[in-house]
């Protein structure tokens, strides 16, 4: 069974792909059906033959994939969690046991008002919330309960979509917001004046620019779009990669990829791993998935890129064709209970300190 396969994997973790199904249009005779809300899970993309099949499908629960609000996908968490945001509440759902739980992430909304923003922490069972204002607050789960603290952050880092960016590694948390600047006590320098941004934009976009900690280096990893040629798809021509420096608040190149390491990055869930540790990957290279383009879901691509060579050795869509697959993430399976889940876990007044970087 996959639950075996997976409990065995679990010795060495293998990531994963998650990507949810594109629904067609509405009909009044396929309503009740197309509005079902499936997905597919995908083992790793290994050589340039076609997009392997989906090993099984994404088991998200009834009451889940036919609710009725605008839910939307944010990001993975550790132990094979994935968090879908809806109104004013988080559901975490288990893609491959079905296990659901939903959270209250915040009480309801004036008219009128800005709608509050989640980031998923990555690296850990913690969401920052972004009302408007600036008010930002730090949910993480913690021995099956959830607690809240509330952040302060620098003036200049408000803003109701301030926190584009987040990760988590060793008792810090890292985030970045959308005008590229890192907090430490210090202010780091905003990552815009040194990666090559996708033309027109002057902001980080979450979908194409990720952050993740990596054996204790924060990394920021930015992707570079080809020359476009009039009547072609968007396609990734390329990566630029960058190391924070702590200590001088400042960020580095990087040229290689160290100590056998290869980088999997996606929208709000991205990870590293030890090539060697990991079954059919290549060490020096990044594995990305990625929507070039919101407005069209035939852009939904994965692919590897290599460092050492510079350039894309393969990028083809998600499921073999275009228009299939959407909101594409990478994970680490998991089949056993989270420390997230609980039959009753509510949120907590209980108050822990934070570095936020």
């Amino acid at each position: 069974s996959w639950a075996a396969t997976v409990s065995e994997r679990l010795a060495r973790p293998t990531p994963h792909l998650l990507a949810l199904k594109v629904l067609l249009g509405p009909t009044s005779s396929t309503c009740s059906t197309q509005q079902r809300r499936r997905g597919a899970i995908f083992s790793l993309l290994i050589d340039q033959e076609e997009s392997p099949a989906p090993v099984m499908p994404a088991r998200l629960p009834a009451a889940f994939s036919h609710a009725t609000g605008d839910i939307e996908l944010s990001g993975a968490l550790p132990y094979g969690d994935f968090s879908f945001v809806e109104d004013n509440r988080v559901v975490l759902v288990n893609p491959v046991t079905g296990t659901l739980q939903s959270i209250e992430m915040y009480g309801p909304r004036r008219r009128f008002e800005v709608e509050p923003q989640l980031r998923v922490a990555a690296g850990a069972n913690a969401l920052f919330v972004t009302e408007c204002f600036g008010s930002v607050s730090l949910l993480w789960c913690e021995e099956e309960r959830w607690f809240e603290e509330k952040l302060l952050q620098p003036e200049v880092f408000r803003g109701c979509d301030a926190i584009r960016l987040a990760d988590y590694a060793g008792g810090t948390l890292y985030a970045m917001d959308y005008n590229g600047f890192t907090y430490i006590r210090l202010r780091a320098p905003s990552i815009l004046k040194q990666y090559s941004s996708i033309p027109g934009y002057t902001y980080l976009r979450d979908t194409n620019n990720h952050l993740l900690v990596s054996e204790g280096e924060v990394m920021f990893v930015g992707m570079v779009l080809a020359p476009q040629e009039p009547g072609c798809p968007k396609s990734v021509g390329g990566f630029e990669v960058y190391t924070l420096d702590v200590k001088v608040t400042r960020w580095v190149k990087v040229e290689r990829l160290a100590d056998d390491r290869a980088l999997f990055v996606s929208e709000q869930s991205s990870l590293a791993v030890r090539a060697s540790e990991t079954p059919g990957c290549r060490a020096n290279c990044i594995y990305f998935v990625s929507e070039l383009d919101k407005h069209s879901y035939s852009n939904s691509i994965w692919g590897v890129y290599s460092m050492e060579e510079q350039k894309v050795l393969f990028q083809r869509p998600v499921g073999g064709s275009p228009g299939k697959y959407k909101a594409g993430r990478w994970f680490f399976p998991g089949v056993g209970a989270s420390p997230a889940r609980s039959g009753n876990c509510a949120k907590h007044g209980k108050k822990r300190k934070f570095q936020m970087l």
